[in-house]
């Protein structure tokens, strides 16, 4: 399962990283979330398998896999995940500081 999410807000405080370091900032989002049936632990999740940045609309649109057979494990559907998802990108840390930057994130249309 893909899924593309537009990620906004995050310049000028985040402008100077290019897709990898994106890439860097997001996936440890993907981390240790909770099972939205079961409450329990999930690890890692799903991989970022392209970035863009259209940095003069001030959009960086992430494409997010999640393998299928992750949800069937887990039982969960793709719905579910990708609400988590968009949530865990709302925070992003900056991989030279360390700091956390608050961004808007939304499914792409």
């Amino acid at each position: 399962m893909k899924t593309r999410i537009e990620v906004t807000g995050c310049f000028p405080v985040l402008r100077a990283l290019n897709a990898q370091q994106f890439t860097n900032a997001i996936e440890p989002r993907l981390l240790d979330i909770r099972n939205p049936l079961s409450g329990l632990q999930i690890d890692m999740f799903g991989k970022v398998t392209a970035v863009d940045i259209a940095e003069e609309r001030g959009i960086v649109t992430v494409e997010i896999e999640v393998s299928e057979d992750f949800l069937q494990r887990h039982h969960l559907q793709p719905e579910q995940i990708r609400t988590i998802l968009v949530e865990r990108i709302t925070k992003l840390r900056h991989p030279a500081t360390g700091a956390m930057a608050r961004v808007e994130a939304r499914l792409a249309s």
